[in-house]
């Protein structure tokens, strides 16, 4: 049980990293590395898995939160929005 609890944790820690929340991923790989209890490889893939799933939740939300600017609730406000999209296309012009 406490295999799977060490597991668990890497993968909410990889998975908070990637999101939007500052959280630091490594240093809990780094400290189950070190311990030598369990598989390399094992920790690897798994911090991996939670990284992917966290980029793509994020690429989610920035693809489908769009749908609800014109709600009261939306936290950006409209112009606050056209100024980041019109950097985003200035930027994405250049490339």
């Amino acid at each position: 049980m406490l295999t799977l609890s060490a597991y668990l944790g890497l993968f909410l820690s990889a998975l908070g990293a990637a999101t939007l929340l500052p959280l630091q991923s490594e240093g809990v790989l780094v400290a189950l590395l070190l311990s030598q209890a369990y598989s390399p490889w094992a920790l690897l893939v798994v911090a991996i898995a939670g990284n992917v799933l966290g980029s793509v939740i994020n690429w989610l939300l920035g693809r489908y939160l769009e749908h609800f600017r014109q709600r009261r609730w939306f936290p950006v406000p409209a112009t606050a929005a056209g100024r980041c999209c019109s950097v985003g296309c200035r930027l994405s012009a250049t490339l």
